[in-house]
């Protein structure tokens, strides 16, 4: 227990937020919540540059409701003193889960940075506070993860999936998602461009994603499956040739309500997940279990239940450390080697 609590609050005292050097971005005169917003989202374009769009409107939302927590207590946001998160932290933690609360954090230290004020976030007294936060709360808030699509799920979930172009669609956007073991952003922003058909598969470039915002990019092989139904390359090809897909544009695009249209649009993040609980729920599986990243947690539990080494599950899936794989893991190595399985029972 005292390991997880530990694991929480490291991640607020090392976490430093990565702000680009250049000159500090003067605060609206009137510090209320919408201004502050507004602030926020409209800094600098080499600021921006620094986060994903949806990372700014996070931190610009939590910015916000900072500031009118503080409003009525006659507190000062920016800068706001040790003292008044203190406050804050004492005042919220029983109502908000410590991941909101550790992005509250974030956010609030963001907008020091910016303004070229020292954060009260890094204050040994709030870092105290957290840490009492962590250890009240952190046994009871256990993260919820989304239930893993394994390679078997995969199967019944797309096995009823006929020839209709919306179904080719979401057969390839469940079977390339899983295979590539891509977020559902990662799909969403795919050119059919990036997608390469080799003989030995699918050569698929992802430019940008979660944990490379410098767009370095990585490549990702998927190779032919030994099932129709289920190969990469087979349910691309059907696909691009059914929407005729524009070699310059959406690897996968939008459809009208019932999929009698193929749009020119790029299919939504949001989109894909509601993709995965739809099938999921048509084959009696329930929708609530799954999301959007079902595909890739299920991609690495698979994996790693077919001996697969870390490394190079992690070469498939973009994971920079082995200790986030670790659940996955750890679930797909739930039953090898299993102590309770010698014992005699």
């Amino acid at each position: 227990m005292d390991t997880d609590v530990v694991d929480v609050v490291d991640v607020v005292d090392v976490v430093d937020v990565e702000v680009v050097a250049v000159p500090a971005a003067t605060p609206p005169a009137v510090l209320d919540p919408a201004a502050l917003e507004r602030w926020l989202l409209t800094l600098h374009p080499l600021h921006r540059a620094s986060h994903a769009p949806a990372t700014w409107r996070a931190y610009a939302s939590d910015l916000r409701l900072f500031t009118a927590w503080c409003q009525p207590r006659h507190a000062c946001p920016l800068p706001a003193t040790p003292a008044t998160v203190m406050d804050y932290l004492t005042d919220q933690g029983p109502i908000l889960k410590l991941s909101t609360l550790r992005r509250r954090l974030s956010a609030i230290r963001l907008a020091h940075h910016l303004a070229g004020l020292t954060s009260p976030t890094v204050h040994a007294d709030v870092t105290q506070a957290w840490r009492g936060l962590a250890r009240t709360y952190g046994p009871s808030q256990t993260p919820r993860r989304s239930g893993a699509i394994i390679t078997s799920t995969l199967a019944q979930i797309v096995a009823p999936l006929g020839e209709s172009t919306k179904d080719k669609r979401d057969r390839a956007l469940l079977v390339v998602g899983f295979a590539g073991a891509f977020r559902r952003s990662e799909l969403a922003e795919l050119d059919a461009s990036d997608i390469q058909v080799l003989e030995d598969g699918l050569r698929i470039t992802v430019h940008k994603s979660k944990t490379d915002q410098e767009g370095k990019g990585r490549v990702v092989g998927l190779p032919y499956g030994s099932h129709r139904a289920t190969c990469p390359v087979r349910s691309w090809l059907a696909w691009r040739e059914a929407a005729k897909l524009d070699e310059d544009g959406p690897a996968f695009l939008s459809m009208r309500k019932g999929g009698s249209h193929v749009l020119t649009s790029r299919i939504p993040a949001d989109a894909i997940a509601r993709v995965v609980k739809l099938r999921a729920a048509a084959v009696g599986l329930d929708p609530r279990t799954v999301s959007g990243h079902s595909l890739r947690a299920g991609f690495a539990t698979s994996a790693a239940r077919a001996g697969v080494g870390d490394r190079d599950i992690m070469r498939q899936t973009g994971h920079r450390s082995p200790d986030s794989l670790t659940p996955y893991i750890r679930e797909g190595k739930l039953f090898e080697d299993n102590a309770a399985a010698k014992v005699g029972l």
